[in-house]
């Protein structure tokens, strides 16, 4: 069982639980053997599930409670007929860059959330930790997008501290207070793909701009298989339109001789960019558009679809759409 990330994140998304997929989609799951010193005269081994995973995603999953440390051993063992039960994990914290975007706020998130538990609840000392918790609250308030609500009106550890002395007599109360702070942030970020990057200049051609913008849409509260090959047909229309657009028969001959239909996009755009950028020097500007279409079209039809595919797949589509605008540009050709 090397890997079972993916199928983990399939299994925790089926429980709506998108927030521990997001935390696992960038990590590498597996359960792993190994040998634990029974006494002096000989070894045992034993298994243990790894997740090896970059900052702060790392510490985020550290931070979890109990209950959702559970869940995730359940959904990495998943697929594994038989064999020993595990209701935790061990996390190895990577070399790699870290996470950033949805997932690296999500983590914040999560961190943020437990940090305010354990200090009410007789874990973490305030003096120990304030510094950082004002600091991630900063960043955090930074990072939220536009739409998604976070209400915390404690902008530091002790104003925290006075609250929870005035209002929550026990324990239970204060991580309920905490829970509900927290959840309408963690959920809605949990169901985006990807926070909103800096906008890319609009085309000028309306059904695209309009169409490529509605997919980027519907990608921050895609959840279910439907919703993303919705998102691969959207894209597979802003290419047509795209090609539209640009491509005009009386100038531009498709490649292969046969006259293109109106929602024949391949064939208009090789025809065009055929047509700017000829010859073998200039096959990759060429093959660009060819790529992103046939990740439209894989989505759309794809029934195992899934949020990350799709993001991928409005990526390569605005890429596309920037691609043949800056071609269309008065000049550009000839720069």
């Amino acid at each position: 069982m090397a890997n079972a990330t993916d199928s983990a994140c399939s299994f925790l998304e089926s429980l709506q639980r998108f927030d521990l997929a997001m935390l696992l989609r960038h990590c590498r799951a597996s359960v792993e053997q190994f040998e634990t010193a029974l006494d002096w005269s000989f070894d045992l081994e034993d298994e243990a599930i790894i997740i090896r995973a970059p900052v702060p995603i790392g510490e985020a999953l550290q931070s979890l409670p109990q209950q959702d440390r559970k869940r995730i051993a359940e959904a990495i063992l998943s697929v594994r007929q038989g064999g020993r039960q595990h209701e935790d994990f061990r996390v190895e914290t990577t070399d790699e860059a870290n996470a950033t975007g949805a997932v690296a706020l999500l983590s914040e998130l999560l961190i943020h959330r437990a940090m305010m538990v354990s200090v009410a609840t007789g874990g973490s000392r305030i003096q120990d930790v304030d510094d950082y918790y004002r600091a991630r609250e900063v960043r955090i308030r930074q990072a939220i997008p536009a739409g998604v609500a976070y209400a915390n009106p404690h902008a530091d550890l002790w104003a925290w501290f006075h609250h929870w002395k005035e209002h929550f007599g026990t324990y239970a109360e204060r991580r309920q207070y905490v829970r509900r702070l927290f959840a309408p942030a963690i959920e809605a970020v949990a169901k985006r793909s990807s926070l909103p990057s800096e906008p890319r200049e609009a085309t000028g051609w309306g059904r695209v701009d309009r169409a490529l913008s509605k997919a980027r849409s519907q990608l921050e509260s895609a959840s279910a298989e439907e919703d993303c090959q919705a998102i691969g047909l959207l894209c597979r229309e802003v290419i047509i339109s795209l090609a539209q657009a640009v491509y005009d028969p009386a100038i531009h001959q498709s490649l292969d001789g046969v006259p293109p239909s109106e929602t024949d996009a391949n064939r208009m755009l090789e025809a065009y960019i055929g047509h700017v950028f000829p010859g073998a020097s200039n096959k990759e500007v060429r093959a660009h558009h060819r790529a992103s279409l046939a990740l439209a079209l894989n989505l759309q039809h794809r029934r195992t679809a899934t949020r990350q595919l799709a993001a991928l797949c409005v990526e390569a589509t605005a890429s596309t759409t920037a691609v043949v605008s800056i071609i269309a540009r008065k000049g550009s050709a000839g720069a």
